[in-house]
């Protein structure tokens, strides 16, 4: 889908400010309301806006440990792997990569025993990991999303 300068406009605003009203968005575009309104809805039908959804500080939602994994997995098990790692409800980000792992992915948990159940019970019974390395973050400066106009 190609993107104008329009459809740019209105994503930046809505990544500013995912409640502001078409009314707004089309008063600082310049464009009318309806066009504004049309432009959203056929951003959502092809995807570019995935959805609509507040961004939570989990550090203060009582969220203690966000870390990242990556995952080593046998070359024929790695599609199958990722299917099963993307329905865990702790598992934020998830992708196969390239590099020294095959796939990497952000889990956010309540302490270090969530953390451990969720290596253990969950990360090690999916068929086909061979090793994983788990970095926890100690702090974080800058919590954002993907900014891409």
């Amino acid at each position: 889908m190609a993107l104008d300068n329009i459809d740019r406009m209105i994503l930046r605003l809505l990544q500013e400010n995912g409640r502001m009203s078409y009314s707004e968005i089309a008063r600082r575009t310049g464009v009318p309301e309806s066009t504004v309104r049309l432009r959203v809805k056929r951003l959502m039908e092809e995807g570019v806006i995935r959805k609509f959804a507040a961004l939570i500080n989990p550090f203060k939602a009582g969220y203690t440990i966000v870390a990242f994994i990556a995952v080593d997995v046998e070359p024929s098990k790695i599609k199958r792997a990722v299917e099963e790692l993307s329905k865990l409800p702790e598992v934020d980000v998830l992708g196969i990569a390239t590099g020294a792992h095959d796939i990497l992915m952000q889990v956010t948990v309540r302490d270090l025993q969530e953390l451990e159940n969720f290596l253990i019970e969950k990360l090690g019974k999916v068929e086909g990991i061979k090793s994983t390395e788990t970095s926890i973050l100690t702090s974080v400066k800058k919590w954002g999303y993907a900014r891409v106009f």
